[in-house]
This record gives C-alpha cells, structure tokens and sequence, in this order.
C-alpha cells in the first residue's frame, strides 16, 4: 500500500469468478489508491475468509459494512442490476473505480459504481453510465455511449457507437462502421458474443454472433427447420 495515502476500505459484492479479476486488478492497477477490500457479500457460500477478508451475506453487510462502499462484481448485467438496487434500498453506497492513465482522454466521464480495469484505451467524448464493468485490454475510440450496468468485455469499440442499458460484449468482439449521422445502435439487452464483428445496429435484446454478426435465433431456428443458414448480417 501507499503509505502517504490514507486507506480506503471497500466491500465487493460478490467472492468468485469476475470478482477475482477485480480485486487482482484493484491490487495491481490501482495499488496507488490505497484501497483496502474489507468484506466480501455471498449469499451463496458464505463463510470463511477471501484474502484475508471475511465473505459474509448481505444481512451480515448491512450489520457490519454498510457505510462502506461497495462495487458489484458481478458480469451478469441483470444480476448486477439487482445487486446494485438491493444495496441502494438498504441505504448502502457504491465505490467508482476507473483509471487516469495517458491512453483515456481527460473528457471521459463515468456513473456511479463503475469499474474499467486497465490498461484500456478509451478516446474523447466517451461517457459510460452506472455500474458499468469494462475488462482490461478494451477500445473505445469515440464518440461513444454505454449505458447503465452494461458489461464489455476485452474488445475494439470504433467510433460513433451508441449501447444501451444491460448489454453484455463478449470477449474479441468489435463493432465498427458507425458514423456522425448514422452512429451503431446496440440495443438494450442486447447480447454481443465472443469474436462477433458487429457493423450494423443490433436492436434491443437481440443476441448476434460471429462475422458479419447475425442474430442466433434465426439461425438456430433455421437450421431447425433444415434450411439455409442465415448468411445475411443483422440490419
């Protein structure tokens, strides 16, 4: 830790899975901010302790943590939608956690209880909303909108790009040919999947696949039926 700073304590929601990767990158990445994980909230498997710090359930939180700041870990959007609303109904606050390094324009601007690991490169006239989670490694050249608990994994994020609430882009995704007068649209709900090239808008709550992206359902539903595979892109 940082001894000329002061200590910070923090609670993550959640004590497996993305939630490591979280506390590996606010150990590492952000060791300068002196934070200090305090408590873990597992409803599941409770117990015991996680580096040094206990897991307890949410009533053992609002006892114990509840004036501490928390992030939810989870990479779940809808989950962490009502994680996040959980903690705000029982009185609790949330912690922001992104990066200053040189490669984010100094205009990037971010929600309450949100979380960029790093490095990423994140370009001018970027805002990001609430409770958003974006992993290590990400482009988002400019231009750009993510809404509110949307979750971008390690991805190339071109200019002009408008995505809505609870999206999930998975890992090796890139959307790009958006335009000043006719910006990509990514729905809300929408599900971007692993190495998907996305170049037209994707409407809300549509999962599309692969390059040109397409959505899944018509394809699935077309090989059912014993038919062509789906071969044009999402419009």
């Amino acid at each position: 830790m940082n001894a000329s700073t002061p200590v910070q304590p923090l609670v993550l929601y959640g004590a497996t899975g993305h939630a490591l990767s979280v506390r590996a990158q606010i150990e590492r990445v952000f060791a300068a901010r002196n934070h200090h994980i305090v408590a873990y909230i597992d409803d599941h498997h409770p117990g015991g302790e996680l580096a040094g710090a206990p897991v307890v359930t949410f009533d053992e939180w609002q006892v114990r943590f509840r004036e501490i700041p928390v992030i939810v870990t989870i990479g779940e959007p809808r989950a962490r939608r009502a994680l996040a609303e959980r903690i705000e109904a029982a009185g609790g606050r949330f912690a922001s956690m992104c990066g200053d390094w040189p490669s984010i324009a100094g205009d990037f601007t971010y929600g309450e209880g949100s979380f960029t690991g790093g490095p990423n490169y994140i370009g001018p006239n970027v805002s990001i909303g609430r409770h958003v989670q974006i992993q290590p490694m990400t482009t988002l050249a400019h231009d750009a909108r993510v809404g509110d608990y949307s979750t971008i994994c390690t991805s190339n994020i071109a200019g002009w790009v408008l995505i809505g609430d609870e999206v999930f882009i998975g890992v090796g995704a890139a959307i790009v040919n958006g335009t000043a007068s006719r910006p990509i649209q990514i729905g809300q709900g929408a599900v971007i999947y692993a190495g998907a090239v996305v170049t037209k808008s994707v409407p809300p709550g549509m999962k599309v696949a692969g390059n040109p992206a397409r959505d899944v359902s018509l394809a699935a539903a077309r090989r059912r039926r014993g038919t062509r595979p789906l071969t044009d892109p999402v419009s």
